[in-house]
Parts: C-alpha cells; sequence; structure tokens
C-alpha cells in the first residue's frame, strides 16, 4: 500500500504538472540583439509558422516548417515530450505558440519550454543543425543524499539514456536507477528529431557536461540546448518514470550504436506521460491538492523560519532583510526608489522601453519627474536567486566607485518587486554593437582599443585597487556597457565574488557564469580565483577584434569556436585573419599585440595567465616584450562545456574550501 509521504509526493506532483503544463513557460531563450516590428512581413511570416506547428505537430510529436520566401522567412519547430498523448501535445503547443510571443516580444530569436514541450523560432534556417549551447537550467534547491555518490549516479544514467536516445528512432530515452539511502533517481532525456542519432548522443552529453555548473547535489535538475534536454528527479512526476526502464549505471554504455528498438514505455493511449490519467482524477486533486497544499505551506513557512535561525538569521521576511541591507550600507533612505515612480518613469514597464533582458529580469529606460534619464532592472518575482543576485549587486556596487564600472543610483524593495536603478548609458551593451554585421562598423580601431582598455581598468580596479577585492565572475560583451563617447563600463556584479584580504583561492560547487567565457578550471571543478575574470577578459579581447562570438553554431566545425580557430591562425602564421574586415584603418603591431595579450589570458593553466596589472602593461607599453601563449583553455581536454563529445566527468568534487595565501597550488591537469 502506498504510503502517506508518498501519496502525498504524488499528488502535489501531479497538481503542479497540472497546473504548469499549458501556462508560464518553464524557461525560456530570447535573441539579445534583433526585433522585428509589429506589423512587418517576418510578423506575418511568424504567424504563420506558428499556425502550421499548432496544425501538424500533434500527430507524431515533432514537426519543422518555414515559412515566407524573402529575407524575412521565419523557420520553426516544435517538440513534444515522446510519451504523452496527441491531444496533451497539441494543448501544450498551442500554449507554446502563444506564449513565445510574450516570453520574447517581438524578438527574431526565441525558444520557450514548457513542461510537456518545447518551441523555438528564428530568423535563419537551422533544422538539422545541431546546437551544444547551454539555453536554460532549471533545479530543484533541495540537495539530494550523499551529494558525491549522488552526482555520480546521475551522470551515468543520463550518458546511458544519452546512448539509448542517440539510437532510437524518435530520439529519446527514459530509465530510472537505484539511488543512495534506498531512493530512486529517474531521468529523461530527448533530442529533436531533425538530427542524427550522433549528434543526439553528442548534444546530451554536452547538456550533461552542465550539470557541473548549475545542478551538483541537488535533488532535479533539467539542462537543455536548443536541440535537445535531459531531465533528471528523484520525484517520479511523470507517468513514464515510474514505467521507465531499470538503468545499471555502475557500467559506461559505448556512444553512438547501430540503432536499437525504442525503450520499453507505457503505452501513450493509456496515459502515459500524465495526459489520461490526469483527467480522471482531476476532480480528486481539486479538493485534495487544497488542503495538501495548505499544509505543505504551513510546514515550509515553519522550517524556513526555523532554516534562517539554525544559519544565524534574524527570521525577518526577505523584504525586511533587504531593506535592512540597504540601510546598513548607506545610512540614508534617499537611495531607496518608490515603486509608484519606478512605474511612472517606465510607462509601468512597457515594451517600448524595454533595453535587454537577462537570466533573472529585464531592463528599461525610465525617466524620472525631473528629467533624469535611467535605467532600471526589475528582477522576475518570485526567484530566489534572483534576489540573492539582488542583495549581492546592492553590497558591493555600493562600496564601488571608477570610471569604467556602471554606478547604481539606488534600488526598491516592495513585497515580490526587487527593481535596481543605475545610470543610463544611452550606447546599450557592446554585444548590441560587436555582433550585428550592420552596426559593428561604427566599432573603429580606436574605439574597441579604447574598450579593452576601459575593460582592463575596471578589473584592475576590482582586483588590486579597490578597498574590496572582487571577481567579477560574468564578463562578456553583454555586461559591458557604453556610454555616449563608447566608453566602456562593467556592468551586473550579481555572481561577483568578495575575497578577504589574504584570500587567494576559492572552491565552490555552485558555478554559475556564462559559457565560452568560463576558465576551465572554474566550469570543471569550481576553483575560483582573479584568473577567471583573466580568462573571461581574454575572451572578450578576441571577439572585440574579429567581432566574432566565442561559439557560432551557424559556422562550420573548424571555425565555430573563436578561441581554437585563434589559436590555429596564430600558429600558423596568419592571425591577422582574425580581424574584423569593418574595423577601419589600425595599427597592425597595435593590433597584434592586443591579440596575443588576449591568447595569454585565454592559457589553460592558471599560473600561464597573466594578472589584470600585467596584463595592461602589455596592452598600454609598446617596449613590453609579450611572451608566447602556451596550451589554450580546453585544448586537448573532454571538458569543453559546448563541445559535441563525451564530456562527462564522474569523480567526486569536493566540499566548499576556501584557502589562504601559499596554502594550495592548482594547476588544471592535461587532457586526461
Amino acid at each position: 500500500m502506498m504510503s502517506i509521504p508518498l501519496l502525498c509526493c504524488c499528488l502535489i506532483s501531479l497538481a503542479a504538472y497540472l497546473s504548469l503544463a499549458y501556462e508560464d513557460p518553464r524557461g525560456q531563450s530570447c535573441g539579445e540583439t534583433t526585433y522585428y516590428a509589429p506589423n512587418s512581413t517576418f510578423s506575418s511570416n511568424l504567424d504563420l509558422a506558428l499556425e502550421t506547428l499548432s496544425n501538424t505537430t500533434a500527430s507524431t510529436g515533432f514537426a519543422t516548417t518555414t515559412a515566407g520566401d524573402s529575407s524575412q522567412t521565419v523557420t520553426a519547430l516544435a517538440l513534444c515530450r515522446a510519451t504523452i498523448t496527441p491531444s496533451d501535445c497539441q494543448l501544450c503547443v498551442d500554449a507554446a505558440a502563444s506564449g513565445v510571443r510574450s516570453a520574447c516580444p517581438n524578438q527574431t530569436v526565441a525558444q520557450v519550454w514548457y513542461t510537456l514541450c518545447m518551441l523555438r523560432y528564428s530568423g535563419y534556417y537551422f533544422v538539422n543543425k545541431t546546437d551544444y549551447t547551454i539555453a536554460f537550467t532549471l533545479y530543484d534547491t533541495r540537495h539530494a543524499p550523499d551529494p558525491d555518490a549522488y552526482d555520480v549516479k546521475v551522470k551515468m544514467l543520463m550518458r546511458n539514456l544519452s546512448s539509448t536516445a542517440g539510437a532510437s528512432e524518435k530520439r529519446y530515452a527514459v530509465g530510472r536507477t537505484a539511488a543512495p539511502e534506498n531512493l530512486t533517481l529517474y531521468g529523461y532525456v530527448d533530442c529533436t528529431r531533425d538530427i542524427d542519432g550522433d549528434s543526439c548522443s553528442g548534444c546530451l552529453l554536452a547538456a550533461t557536461s552542465a550539470i557541473n555548473s548549475c545542478c551538483l547535489g541537488q535533488w532535479a535538475g533539467w539542462i537543455a540546448t536548443p536541440t535537445c534536454n535531459i531531465q533528471f528527479n528523484m520525484d517520479p512526476v511523470h507517468e513514464d518514470w515510474v514505467n521507465g526502464p531499470y538503468v545499471n549505471t555502475d557500467t559506461t554504455p559505448a556512444l553512438a550504436s547501430s540503432p536499437t528498438t525504442e525503450p520499453v514505455m507505457g503505452p501513450a493511449g493509456n496515459g502515459a506521460g500524465g495526459g489520461g490519467l490526469a483527467i480522471k482524477i482531476s476532480v480528486i486533486l481539486t479538493v485534495g491538492t487544497v488542503v495538501l497544499v495548505a499544509v505543505v505551506l504551513g510546514v515550509a513557512m515553519k522550517w524556513r523560519k526555523r532554516e534562517r535561525v539554525e544559519k544565524g538569521g534574524s527570521g525577518i521576511s526577505d523584504e525586511d532583510n533587504d531593506q535592512e541591507i540597504m540601510r546598513e550600507r548607506i545610512g540614508t533612505r534617499n537611495f531607496i526608489y518608490d515603486l509608484d515612480a519606478l512605474v511612472a518613469a517606465t510607462d509601468n514597464f512597457c515594451l517600448a522601453n524595454r533595453l535587454g533582458a537577462g537570466g533573472f529580469g529585464t531592463v528599461y529606460k525610465g525617466i524620472m519627474e525631473n528629467g533624469e534619464e535611467i535605467a532600471v532592472k526589475k528582477l522576475t518575482p518570485g526567484s530566489t536567486q534572483g534576489r540573492e543576485e539582488f542583495s549581492n549587486e546592492v553590497r558591493l556596487l555600493l562600496k564601488l566607485q571608477h570610471r569604467n564600472l556602471v554606478r547604481l543610483f539606488g534600488c526598491c524593495v516592495e513585497g515580490e518587486n526587487r527593481v535596481l536603478v543605475y545610470e543610463y548609458l544611452q550606447n546599450k551593451s557592446l554585444n548590441y554593437f560587436l555582433f550585428d554585421k550592420s552596426k559593428s562598423a561604427l566599432l573603429d580601431w580606436p574605439k574597441r582599443y579604447n574598450i579593452i582598455m576601459g575593460v582592463a581598468r575596471g578589473l584592475l580596479y576590482l582586483h588590486e585597487d579597490s578597498q574590496l577585492r572582487i571577481i567579477h565572475r560574468d564578463i562578456k560583451a553583454s555586461n559591458i556597457l557604453l556610454d555616449e563617447g563608447m566608453n566602456p563600463k562593467i556592468a551586473d556584479f550579481g555572481l561577483a565574488r568578495l575575497f578577504k584580504d589574504e584570500q587567494t583561492h576559492h572552491r565552490t560547487r555552485r558555478i554559475a557564469g556564462t559559457f565560452g567565457y568560463m576558465a576551465p578550471e572554474y566550469a570543471i571543478r569550481g576553483f575560483m580565483t582573479a584568473k577567471i575574470d583573466v580568462f573571461s577578459f581574454g575572451v572578450l579581447i578576441l571577439e572585440i577584434i574579429s567581432g566574432r562570438k566565442n561559439y557560432d553554431p551557424q559556422l562550420n566545425e573548424q571555425n565555430r569556436e573563436l578561441l581554437k580557430l585563434a589559436w590555429r591562425l596564430e600558429q600558423e602564421g596568419r592571425i591577422m585573419e582574425l580581424v574584423d574586415a569593418t574595423i577601419g584603418s589600425f595599427s597592425q603591431d597595435n593590433v597584434l599585440k592586443c591579440v596575443r595579450v588576449g591568447l595569454l589570458c585565454c592559457q589553460q593553466l592558471t599560473q600561464d595567465r597573466p594578472t589584470m596589472s600585467s596584463a595592461m602593461l602589455m596592452l598600454s607599453n609598446d617596449s613590453v616584450t609579450i611572451p608566447v601563449a602556451g596550451r589554450h583553455g580546453y585544448q586537448d581536454t573532454p571538458c569543453d562545456p559546448v563541445a559535441p563529445h563525451d564530456s562527462i566527468n564522474t569523480s567526486a568534487d569536493l566540499e566548499n574550501e576556501s584557502f589562504s595565501k601559499n596554502s594550495i597550488t592548482f594547476s588544471l591537469p592535461n587532457g586526461r
């Protein structure tokens, strides 16, 4: 007989499944720079593409379409969970076709993930192309028992399922395995069905490697790229998980094996995936869930308050805590903005004033009553991690002042609302110009060199010259804002880490940042030093000079990774081929110097990378001899976070540790 706790778990999980399947998306990925006009040809073609997906996906669970025959062509794709009924697929795709517009308003590239389906569209043709870029992550904040052993189980289950999915006609697999403390671990993986089996397995393995940077030791996780996704959970949220085959995680499967039969599943017509069953029990859940949720919320609130006390907290609310942080840091309430004033300044956060969006909020332009222009970042309500980043940014930016750091004017905390107010920089971010061929010509070489030097000065201040010693952890083109003179300012300190005076190293299990800019020792092992910012700075230099993103899936495999391309061109004596054609006239010696400093910053071993003071010296002094760079960050290692090959590392991680000077030295080993 099912135990009461398990029954409660199943009811709550099913209730969540019913309420979330066709409402708000669980995740979204929007284009950064390109928008379409509401009544444009692109908008009409998008309407047609989304309507086609709604009409064609349900019968097979997968569909692609292309609408238009001009420069405004739209390509779109939809994929449903392989085990659900056509009717459930239809409902989800209809919701996604509607929801993608509100999730990514007027953007020419967008993708949304729902509990039971995914939908994607773009202005470029992406069908049959595999994209390994991590686009969406979600995890349960509960910690799994025996996390080191659990992490190994998760990765091995995902590895086994990746092999099975690659050999499956529908490019999916589901399974379960034993977890620590006699629990069961459930997993599901799938790929879009336009890619081949080897590409599917490779994509799933790339997603599995991202577990290191989002979900180590977590009860559940969901990681997706544009072409594949992996899910694991200790709760049997879906019917297909309960009925899924047992997977032996004590052995390693051979990848890219010959096609086999489909994995054993419960028949879709009998409610696999929860469709038919959900309809039958919906009446029971209506009453039962209300009671259960009330009980669970009461217990959770009591537990949360006790947890705060056990951790030395005051037991006060999040709002009170954030307000206290602000008063503690500035001693005045002038720093605190009124929400109504910000609503008025941004015209109720209207789309026309939208400047951009990040992982935990959206930025709007605002004009105060006195005519002052401001940038307003409104965090997504209910985001725990967003709140942590909010508090972190307030704590740090109020103590930092430098011409190459964005200035924080103030913030607002009212109810669930968390809002940050910054100086307004009219030229938006570096990526707005750099990666748009129609705008990149505005960045001639003097401007690009000025941006490189400005970012270097800002990082030098954070690492060595400010009253605090700070590692930013998320240096990238979209976090470099430009003022009216194209002078750079480093922004977004939500992930920044404060180091004590004598502290030089830290190790963390919670890896955060942006793939492509992350140093290997941090992305793989969580080792954190100032040199991880140096690595990101090196990648940024190469992007600024080349006008290319660090990873571009639209290019051929040999050229899609900027770091590897730059290293190859340098070794072949053709490094000047890397320079952006729109850069205008330039000093070859000056450009070559910057490229080589960028390569030095991106070396594999931390001790080989320069400090920011050394990098600054080399960039600003023509008489300094620049050493020859050694191995680049991910050369000959199986740990490239976006590489289309097996990048799983199953060795157990250490617990969080901080290290003082001379207590430890760390170097990333060569390829294993």
